[in-house]
């Protein structure tokens, strides 16, 4: 088994006791590698990223929002959100209209073609999920999800 920095008391200029494999923001990083590779496993088959089914999923849970606002509730920059609203659009899975109210806000929401496939998917979603946390007790993967939402909010 590998030993941490702090064990061996072994760092490099960054000073004793420094490893980048105990840093919070690389293990993170690693988690999430190894949570979209099992998504995209599963969604893969169905010509999907991860963030492309965030796009769907939260719209699934939403409905109608406007591409402004999807992209801050999946965490994406616009440029990123805009071009997978695009994609999805060429798919017959999202559908974007103006809004009536505010000409300048681009809507966007699932057609049915996009509702029935994320219904499809959402399954797919949470095998993965349970592949991502097999590791842990159920106990802990509580833990785990309180945990990140707390170091998600700040």
């Amino acid at each position: 088994m590998r030993k941490t920095s702090t064990e061996t008391g072994i760092g490099p200029s960054a000073g004793p006791g420094y490893c980048l494999d105990d840093q919070v923001g690389f293990l993170l990083r690693r988690a999430y590698q190894r949570a979209t590779a099992n998504l995209g496993r599963g969604i893969g088959a169905h010509d999907l990223t991860p963030p492309q089914f965030a796009v769907l999923a939260r719209l699934h849970e939403r409905g109608s929002v406007s591409q402004n606002l999807l992209g801050r509730l999946v965490v994406m920059e616009p440029a990123n959100v805009r071009t997978i609203v695009q994609r999805l659009g060429r798919r017959g899975l999202v559908r974007t209209e103006r809004a009536p109210a505010d000409r300048r806000l681009l809507m966007v929401s699932l057609t049915g073609k996009g509702a029935t496939l994320t219904r499809r998917l959402v399954p797919i979603e949470l095998d993965a999920t349970a592949a991502t946390l097999a590791p842990l007790t159920p106990r802990e993967r509580t833990q785990l999800r309180r945990l990140l939402a707390k170091v998600a909010q700040g």
